[in-house]
């Protein structure tokens, strides 16, 4: 005859080991991933003084979960004084004085970053992007962008240049007719 007792035992001890598993299996689907990249597909450029270059990058959540990421905008070395920097984070630009903000992202969800570099002086600037995530600041990346000023004419002489040849070009348009008009009046 089997003993009552034992098969209280055994089945105390099926529940007890059912309700770990599903302990596990809950544990195990509500800790969520988190991930992201980081990407642009431009690094460096050259402009004229006065003008803008923007850089843009995309920032995606490839995680499980939504997260929030600190953007920090990092001038080293040392951007020239003079230059105009700022950036973006989705349609939000912050003045050139802000270097941290942060964006909030759902799983699978994408949005832009974007540094304005203007050049007012010659020379070189670099401006490093890093993206840290606040669930797991362990987990960042960054991008550094390269600005050179192009050497030669300065963007606000190119302007008087393309004037003066629209100028010599309706001057010797303009020679020309009257040659034809003077051929057929002889």
């Amino acid at each position: 005859m089997r003993d009552p007792r034992k098969d209280i035992v055994v089945s105390g001890f099926l529940v007890f080991a059912l309700m770990v598993c599903s302990g596990c299996l809950f544990t195990a689907e509500s800790k969520a991933q988190i991930s992201f990249t980081y990407t642009t597909p431009v690094t460096q450029k050259i402009v004229a003084l006065g003008d803008t270059a923007e850089f843009l990058s995309t920032l995606t959540n490839t995680g499980s979960g939504g997260d929030t990421y600190d953007v920090d905008m990092i001038k080293k070395p040392a951007t020239p004084g003079d230059w105009w920097v700022r950036f973006c984070t989705g349609s939000v630009c912050w003045p050139p004085e802000v270097t941290h903000a942060e964006m909030s992202l759902g799983p699978g969800e994408s949005d832009e970053t974007r540094l304005d570099m203007s050049p007012l002086s010659a020379g070189a600037g670099m401006v490093i992007m890093r993206i840290t995530s606040q669930t797991n600041p362990s987990i960042k990346d960054s991008i550094t962008f390269t600005l050179n000023t192009a050497s030669g004419v300065p963007a606000l002489n190119q302007w008087a240049i393309i004037t003066l040849m629209f100028l010599l070009l309706v001057s010797g348009l303009y020679l020309m007719w009257r040659r034809l008009n003077v051929a057929k009046v002889k």
